[in-house]
């Protein structure tokens, strides 16, 4: 479940999210729509942990995000559209990497049976840029 309460994001004098809340179910799905500068994307990254709200609350599994952020980071997957690789990391590589950042218990397992449903297992030793 995902709960987010009076968020609200400031870039200095400017407010990119104001007072904004909604909460989602498990199975329920939220699409974040509106023109360029509406705040969607600093809304999402503050639910993802990777900038903090001026004000409000966010929870993910009742973890707060800024509290417990390890705690909320493993319950949810964040995937930008324009996604950070490093060159020098191979797909296994970028696993191990993330999933020792967030904790993630029997990683190697978990990183096999993700690599093989996305079918890509095949490119487990490749380089971002392959």
């Amino acid at each position: 479940m995902v709960q987010v309460k009076a968020l609200t994001k400031l870039y200095g004098e400017f407010t990119a999210v104001n007072e904004l809340s909604f909460s989602l179910q498990p199975g329920e799905v939220l699409g974040v729509v509106g023109p360029n500068g509406a705040g969607k994307t600093s809304t999402l990254r503050c639910l993802a942990g990777i900038i903090p709200p001026t004000r409000g609350s966010i929870r993910v599994a009742g973890c707060d995000i800024i509290h417990d952020a390890i705690g909320a980071k493993k319950q949810l997957a964040f995937f930008t559209d324009e996604p950070r690789l490093f060159d020098y990391l191979t797909v296994w590589q970028h696993l191990n990497f993330v999933a020792r950042i967030y904790q993630v218990p029997d990683y190697e397992k978990t990183g096999r049976e993700l690599l093989e449903e996305l079918e890509i297992a095949n490119k487990r030793d490749a380089m971002p840029g392959e």
